[in-house]
């Protein structure tokens, strides 16, 4: 008898049997039996034949939706209506033979849509391809089951019995049972409360049908026997269902009314678009989704590409959709939405989100030593197959000494001391010692090495919590035909290899992929010269050779003997920890090719007397594009060191753009270029560059009517090392006092002593300002301005408005007699144009950006009675936007501050000014 013969027999064998409580073990035993011969018919035991032919589409998007039914029934109308996929739709049965899919794009989110053939009685035992459809339906996260409106209550019946028999319960919540088999002590059996629709005796006969004496359950409902069965087979899916009654174009409206009040039921009609908007807003309550949007500091909500997350979702779910390695540097989050009492509110990682919520995620300051490289590694791959050459540091020492701790035998009798509290041992660096001891070198060589295909573009690896970072490079093999019989060893390709953290920001690991392909385009190009790399390897080849030929109480590792010979392992170091100590890597690969590198995150943190300053190069860069000629250049170092510390093929023009600076430390990039005899672009570039490698930062030209403010990341203490320094090069003088200084927006001339103008006092006042400004204590803030008219006028216009045509007339004395102007022409309507109207009409582009309301506004205001101040105003607009600062203007209008401050003044009901750092020099005090 086959397994359907059998399923067959028990259902009928149910179906006669009376249920009461007699019975209840009986059907208990029978449901058990049934579920066991249902799943050998899903999951066939013995040898698998050949496989079947599938139709299962790989899931996209940010859920998924299947679609089922009976065949015509409406699927594939509303897969075409929904999404701009095709699928054949006709008047016939099966015109859907696989499975179609389709994306439905609702509130920012991808919904992939599934049609599926249509499926028929029989379809869990394998009718009409029932099994494959049935499994891709298991695979969604919600079904809608697409109904004849016209064909009654059958098909609803029909299609949740053929989901029900292979394991797929619709609308129902899993049950609350803990079960855990054991393999010994028998069938513990426990309940949180009184059970009615099982006890422990059924459980117990089910338990045995299934060949399980050693068990642990708990109830904690009051579940029934079908429902234990699912427990234990663990191999059913629960998920939602949306009932859509389709076709409702073709029963009465009492009908459609009835069947809409149904649970969890939908009315449509796909060829009439009739309540699809209602289905798509069920369906996405049935996935329970929510939308999240993400907030960059200082900027606006990105609104347009939010985030699709799952309800109940927190801020590590965020964290984890932007980025897996974020929920390392979380420090909080801000949140603007319904999940906060106010906003913004401060939050941890475990806040739950609401949809359509806001987030700003605050990282933690990263250390120093996050920059640091880990190790570098020399690894080759040539025809004595792939060999770690070099590392520095050398990790096995550290493995050793660890493995001897632990080899040594300890006497039986000795007293052993859990804690030393007198000797206190050396710490251990985490971040270096120990990292790579997991790691032999063969497991290195053969990681590390890459096909000749990959070679010549970047190589990211990570492994746990290391990233390796290389730019292999293939090397040219004719040149090594050439020279065959003189080395031994022919290298096919070479990698260079840093080894990071793996937490470290992309930004870090971009800067890394610099440096490595900087020594490895160097290495290459010495080797086609002179066979450079192929000498190297030879020489730490013949050691790591003899170190291996010799007795195992005699051996030592080979790399500090390594660095003692070869030149390229002794340049190998020297990158390493001049990167690692310095952030800044100069050296000359074989004494000949030169190589330049700037870690931008550790140079401008080392140069900043901050107390936890990160400066990311998109900063620097943003910083970069926004300079102008109006700004200033201030030198970070001693300017005659850092003439000392040019290579001798230096350009001329860095050498006169430096001595111009160190005269006149603070004056204009434009002033300076005329003094160095340079092009603007050319200091722009020069300038550029020493901000890049931290030589030199970004300021405004000093001048009494600056104003500046304590830097929010100041280092104040009393007794730190930055207040040495000053007390030493301002003797007399205290930090703390001259920041209490700056502790609000203070302009220059604020701070000097209006009694005692000495100019020797004086100076000294200015020497300590650019000191501040060069270690980032301070920051100089601008003056922004931002047209606001009102949005109701507050003045009372008369019925007729005021426009362009008629401007002069109203704010000119004369107005009755502009028709006898001699000067005036006539217009194309026969009235007349004075010089002072046609002087407004390049302006008419300006105010035409503004409302009607706002213009009669501005137009009766008492300042544009004065055509000269009005013409002024109206061609500084463009700049009324909160992106130029009052220098900005100055310097495109050749306006001075007097005039400027006094136009704005005149203006002042329409203009609102604020006071923000400059995004040139922000950096520096960021």
């Amino acid at each position: 008898m086959g397994i359907l013969e059998k399923i067959g027999e028990i259902e009928r064998e149910i179906g006669r049997t009376q249920k009461n409580k007699a019975t209840e073990y009986h059907l208990g035993l029978l449901k058990a039996k049934l579920a066991k011969y249902r799943q050998q018919l899903l999951e066939p035991q013995g040898k698998a034949g050949a496989k079947g032919e599938g139709f299962d589409v790989m899931k996209s998007g940010d859920a998924r939706v299947a679609l089922i039914g009976f065949p015509s029934v409406g699927k594939s109308t509303l897969l075409n209506t929904l999404t701009t996929t095709h699928s054949e739709s006709a008047g016939y049965e099966f015109t859907t033979l696989t499975c179609i899919p389709g994306v439905i794009e609702y509130n920012g989110a991808n919904i992939q849509l599934l049609d599926l053939p249509g499926i028929i009685e029989g379809a869990a035992q394998g009718k009409g391809r029932g099994r494959q459809v049935i499994a891709v339906a298991r695979t969604a996260d919600v079904v809608i089951m697409m109904l004849d409106a016209t064909k009654g209550e059958k098909q609803k019946e029909l299609l949740t019995m053929e989901l029900e028999s292979v394991g797929i319960r619709l609308n129902r919540r899993k049950p609350n049972i803990y079960f855990k088999p054991k393999k010994g002590g028998g069938i513990s059996f426990n309940s949180t409360l009184t059970l009615t629709k099982c006890n422990e005796k059924l459980c117990q006969m089910i338990l045995h049908e299934w060949k399980i004496f050693n068990a642990e359950i708990l109830f904690r409902d009051d579940c029934t026997s079908d429902e234990f069965v699912d427990v234990i087979l663990g191999s059913r899916v629960y998920m939602p269902c949306i009932y859509v009654y389709n076709k409702i174009d073709q029963i009465s409206i009492e009908e459609v009314d009835r069947l809409a009040r149904k649970p969890h039921s939908v009315v449509v009609s796909c060829n009439m678009n009739l309540n699809l908007d209602y289905l798509l807003s069920t369906t996405w309550e049935y996935l329970a989704l929510v939308r999240v949007y993400t907030k960059k500091r200082g900027e606006r909500p990105d609104f347009e590409g939010g985030l699709i997350l799952r309800r109940g979702c927190t801020l590590e779910h965020v964290c984890h959709k932007i980025h897996r390695t974020m929920v390392n540097t979380f420090k909080y989050g801000l949140v603007w939405g319904r999940s906060v009492k106010y906003s913004p509110q401060r939050v941890g990682i475990h806040h739950k989100m609401c949809h359509d919520d806001v987030v700003q995620i605050i990282k933690k300051f990263c250390m120093m030593t996050d920059f640091d490289p880990v190790s570098i590694l020399l690894v080759t791959s040539g025809t004595r197959g792939e060999r770690l050459l070099f590392q520095y540091p050398n990790f096995e020492i550290a493995r050793t000494h660890q493995d001897i701790a632990k080899s040594k035998r300890r006497n039986v009798y000795s007293v052993r001391i859990a804690e030393d509290v007198v000797t206190v041992s050396s710490p251990v660096n985490s971040s270096n010692t120990g990292t790579l001891s997991g790691f032999s070198k063969a497991i290195l060589a053969n990681l590390l090495s890459v096909k000749p295909a990959l070679c010549g573009q970047p190589f990211d690896l990570k492994v746990d919590d290391l990233r390796f970072i290389g730019f292999p490079m293939l090397l040219d093999q004719s040149t090594k035909q050439q020279t065959s019989g003189k080395i031994s060893h022919q290298i096919g390709s070479f990698n260079i290899v840093f080894v990071l953290k793996a937490s470290v920001d992309q930004s870090v690991i971009n800067c890394y992929f610099d440096l490595v392909k900087q020594l490895t385009a160097a290495i290459k190009y010495e080797e086609s010269r002179r066979q450079y790399l192929s000498a190297e390897a030879k020489i730490m080849i013949s050691i790591h050779d003899d170190i291996a030929s010799l007795p195992e109480d005699q051996m030592h590792f080979p790399y500090d003997l390594i660095q003692t010979k070869s030149s390229l392992a002794r340049d190998l170091k020297t990158a390493y920890e001049s990167v690692k100590d310095k952030g800044v890597v100069h050296l000359y690969i074989n004494k000949w090719i030169e190589v330049t590198f700037c870690l931008p995150h550790k140079v401008h943190s080392k140069s900043s007397a901050a107390l936890s300053v990160k400066v990311n190069p998109e900063v620097i860069q943003r910083c970069i594009e926004a300079l102008r000629p109006y700004h200033g250049v201030l030198l970070l170092v001693d300017g005659q060191n850092l003439l000392d510390t040019l290579s001798t093929d230096c350009t001329p023009a860095l050498n006169r753009l430096i001595n111009v600076i160190i005269q006149q430390p603070v004056r204009s990039l434009q002033i300076i270029a005329l003094e160095a005899d340079l092009s603007l672009s050319q200091v722009f570039q020069l300038v550029s560059h020493l901000v890049y490698w931290g030589k030199a930062t970004i300021v405004y030209p000093l001048c009494e009517s600056n104003v500046y403010l304590l830097s929010p990341s100041s280092n104040i203490k009393m007794n730190s090392k930055i207040a040495e320094e000053f007390v030493q090069l301002f003797p007399g003088r205290s930090l703390a006092v001259e920041l209490s200084e700056f502790s609000y927006p203070t302009k220059l001339w604020d701070t000097q002593d209006m009694l005692n103008k000495q100019q020797k006092q004086q100076e000294e006042k200015v020497s300590m300002v650019v000191w501040l400004l060069q270690h980032g204590l301070i920051h100089q803030l601008h003056t922004y301005v931002f047209l606001m008219p009102p949005l109701k006028s507050r003045l009372c216009v008369e019925d007729r408005t005021s426009s362009f045509s008629d401007v002069a007339s109203v704010n000119s004395d004369e107005s009755q007699l502009h028709y006898q102007s001699p000067s005036s022409e006539l217009a194309s309507d026969g009235s007349f144009i004075s010089e002072e109207i046609k002087g407004f009409m390049p302006m008419e582009d300006t105010m035409s950006k503004l409302t009607r309301e706002e213009q009669d506004y501005m137009l009766n205001l008492s300042a544009a009675k004065n055509t000269d101040d009005l013409r002024l105003f109206l061609r500084l607009c463009p700049y009324f936007d909160g992106l130029h600062h009052f220098e900005e203007i100055m310097f495109y209008e050749d306006l001075t501050r007097s005039q400027l401050l006094t136009l704005l003044d005149k203006f002042q009901d329409v203009l609102i000014t604020c006071q923000y750092p400059d995004q040139a020099t922000i950096f520096n005090s960021s």
